[in-house]
């Protein structure tokens, strides 16, 4: 029976009134908890948990990854866990969304300081790719013979994009839509754009190594044959959106007066949705951003990328309520942690390639690892990365006094 216009009109006045009071709290809850002027201008400990609670288990994360059979990664599991789970949807987005946060509360982002940068972070990688993969792959092929493990992954593992090669292409983007004039605002919306293209731009092959490796870098490249070795792990295109929100997220925080209240109403609800929806992809077993394997997770369509920042804004609440229970005493060392994040991301990857990929491998015990001894080994390995981290740290700040007298 159609519905009379009357009827029409009652429920498009009930809808009416729906949207006029829901958009009224809304507005109320933004103005309890934002502060037209900045409120939090200095270092944020909760951050620091943030950070720290990503950085110590890095190790832990790549000893799994580089220790465990690849079959048990493709599969649900412990190696699973913190491939997919621990390294994936809660890892590495939330690490460029804390880089992010990081590019709103420094005082050295202006446009030209920020490709410098850039340029720095992709020289780093490079230094970073001699010391972890071209020295042990050479020795360990003169030691075992073996070219399949050593030679000829070498070419990809040493020009491929991992995350220090992404964070120096997306400061370089943002030091242009900085020098643009472009709000945070605006540039979350060029992001979008740009994973939307990148949406579209996954799985390419341009059939030719050199070629796939070289748009790898931009957009989602792997080689039709299945070769494991080309697949291009941080696509600009899909991943600067993470940096993105995180420099909008940061902006905002810097005005967020009642992060009590926030976290409280926020974070369970964005903690609900990310769970179900990893639930739903996992046993659905479709999709990239929860998919088998170490590699289908970097190329993660624009509604994934969504939830993976869901993901973050709800794990949010768990550095903030540390923040109120952990001792002074704990204090120094977290922030020292999460000064250090550059450093002990480089130092934990030549620890656990030395360690996992040359010493274990080429050794009688064999390349593998049970779960328990696989997590003690990056446990330890976090450690001492932490412990020389803020060894070569010590060095850098009395060097840097000594010029200065």
């Amino acid at each position: 029976m159609p519905h009379t216009s009357a009827q029409n009109r009652a429920r498009n006045s009930g809808r009416n009134v729906f949207c006029d009071i829901f958009g009224v709290r809304v507005k109320k809850f933004f103005a309890s908890i934002y502060s037209p002027e900045p409120c939090n201008t200095g270092r944020q400990f909760e951050l620091d948990i943030f950070r720290f609670i990503l950085i110590y288990r890095l190790a832990i994360v790549h000893v799994f990854v580089e220790a465990s059979p690849p079959a048990s990664l493709d599969v649900l599991g412990v190696p699973y866990y913190f491939d997919s789970v621990v390294g994936g949807v809660v890892g590495a987005p939330r690490f460029v969304i804390m880089m992010g946060i990081g590019l709103a509360y420094t005082r050295h982002g202006s446009p030209k300081e920020l490709l410098q940068r850039g340029i720095k972070i992709g020289i780093v990688g490079l230094v970073l790719n001699v010391c972890r993969y071209l020295i042990p792959s050479l020795i360990g092929y003169a030691i075992s013979g073996d070219s399949v493990k050593y030679l000829k992954p070498l070419p990809y593992l040493f020009f491929g994009n991992d995350i220090l090669q992404f964070v120096a292409l997306a400061m370089i983007l943002m030091s242009l839509l900085l020098y643009l004039k472009l709000t945070p605002a605006k540039i979350m919306g060029v992001a979008l754009v740009l994973s939307v293209i990148g949406t579209f731009l996954r799985s390419v092959d341009c059939h030719n190594t050199v070629l796939n490796v070289i748009l790898g870098h931009f957009i989602g490249t792997e080689t039709a044959s299945g070769d494991p070795f080309i697949y291009s792990d941080f696509p600009l295109l899909i991943w600067f959106i993470f940096y993105a929100f995180g420099f909008l997220f940061g902006h905002f925080y810097r005005h967020l007066k009642d992060k009590k209240r926030f976290y409280l109403l926020v974070s369970p609800i964005c903690i609900v949705i990310a769970t179900a929806f990893c639930i739903w992809e996992i046993r659905g077993g479709f999709g990239m951003m929860m998919g088998e394997g170490a590699n289908v997770f970097y190329h993660m369509h624009t509604g994934e990328a969504l939830i993976c920042i869901i993901a973050c804004l709800g794990l949010l609440i768990i550095p903030f309520g540390l923040s109120f229970i952990l001792p002074e005493s704990w204090k120094k060392p977290v922030m020292a942690v999460s000064r250090n994040v550059n450093s002990i991301y480089c130092i934990h990857w030549v620890l656990v390639w030395w360690t996992v990929d040359l010493f274990l491998y080429c050794s009688k015990a064999g390349p593998y690892l049970s779960n328990g001894p696989a997590y003690l080994l990056g446990l330890g390995l976090s450690i001492l990365s932490m412990v020389l981290a803020q060894i070569w740290y010590q060095i850098k700040v009395k060097y840097k006094k000594r010029k200065t007298i």
